[in-house]
């Protein structure tokens, strides 16, 4: 066993299994169930970003182009990829996570890792109260997978199936590695994995044994990386960090001058911005500052507490409306225009539930 397994900090990874057609299906329950393809329209060579489980057995997965999808299973319903009500879903999901675990490194929409105590029944206490709270806030069914490795996670995590939790002890972790087939190690693919089955290399024993330098010498760079994960050491580090305390965003404005009208435009854009960001993230603002820089590059600033507090593009460019009517600047004369969000906090899962659902 590598020296890194036993003293890793066991890290714990979060994710809804095939997100995508569990929000198509919350928004038409007559969806489940059956074979489901999301994606892009396959008239306009749109692509798959998600699909039922008994789908991939025929060989369909994400980024195949949907039409070729249909092909291979023309039983299977074809529904239209919303992406602004996965993401509204996303950072629900993200709120109730944090309110559970406090820091986290988020990966995608539906996916998160986090520190894990070093406990395996703590930490599987842990991770079977983010599966209640998830299901009993959101609906959505969540998997949680924890080892003492980053990558081997997210692989624990897909051993559990839809929905569970399964825990990787430190004393279990050799055994683990040395039986985990070649093609589930991250970034192996089909050409990699030919490759190794060429050399009589089926698993993690398998790559230990050629060594470091050997892998090295045939498979580059890749090598040692595969060969320093069958050894259980994973070289890309835990990022877990808390939600933002500001969220910002600004246009530089150019051409002629200014009128009502342009300006409006500015803010509706700029508080767009934000709202992905604060869905992205499950948060909301409690302040707004509005910031403009004129010509002569002076800078005025105008701020005001929002109650209730800003969840959409619309609250926050009302604020910022409200802010410019009283910056009582000359506005044909501004250059740059900025919005910033203060007092953010993780949004309350009851006061969005009806709107989600």
């Amino acid at each position: 066993m590598s020296r890194r397994q036993t003293r890793a900090v066991p890290v714990g990874y979060a994710e809804v299994a095939d997100f995508h057609v569990a929000v198509a299906r919350r928004a038409q329950p007559e969806l489940s169930p059956g074979p489901l393809l999301v994606g892009g329209d396959p008239a306009k060579r749109g692509r798959v970003v998600g699909l039922t489980p008994d789908l991939r057995a025929l060989g369909i997965e994400e980024g195949m182009a949907v039409a070729e999808a249909l092909a291979l299973a023309p039983s299977a319903r074809w529904v239209r990829t919303d992406m602004k009500r996965a993401r509204e879903i996303s950072g629900h999901l993200r709120a109730a996570i944090r309110r559970e675990i406090g820091a986290v490194e988020t990966s995608g929409l539906s996916a998160f890792y986090f520190s894990a105590p070093g406990n395996p029944g703590e930490a599987r206490r842990l991770a079977e109260q983010i599966v209640e709270l998830v299901e009993r806030e959101t609906g959505l069914a969540l998997r949680v997978g924890i080892a003492p490795a980053r990558f081997a996670a997210s692989l624990v995590a897909e051993d559990v199936g839809s929905a569970g939790v399964g825990v990787l002890t430190v004393e279990a972790f050799d055994a683990f590695l040395q039986a985990l087939p070649v093609e589930r190690l991250p970034a192996v693919g089909p050409k990699t994995t030919t490759r190794l089955l060429e050399l009589g290399v089926r698993d993690g024993a398998g790559l230990r044994a050629l060594g470091p330098e050997r892998l090295e010498l045939l498979l580059g760079s890749t090598g040692r990386s595969l060969w320093l994960l069958a050894c259980g050491e994973d070289p890309k580090p835990l990022r877990v960090r808390r939600h933002p305390m500001t969220l910002s965003r600004e246009e530089k404005l150019t051409g002629a001058e200014l009128g009502p009208s342009e300006l409006e435009s500015v803010i509706a854009r700029l508080s767009t911005r934000l709202e992905q960001a604060l869905r992205r993230d499950g948060l909301w603002a409690g302040r707004i500052a509005l910031r403009l820089t004129s010509a002569d590059a002076r800078s005025l600033t105008r701020s005001r507490a929002l109650w209730p507090p800003a969840t959409s593009a619309a609250d926050v460019a009302a604020a910022a409306r409200d802010l410019l009517e009283r910056a009582e600047s000359d506005h044909g004369s501004l250059r740059r225009i900025g919005i910033v969000l203060k007092g953010l906090e993780i949004a309350g899962a009851e006061d969005r539930q009806l709107d989600l659902f």
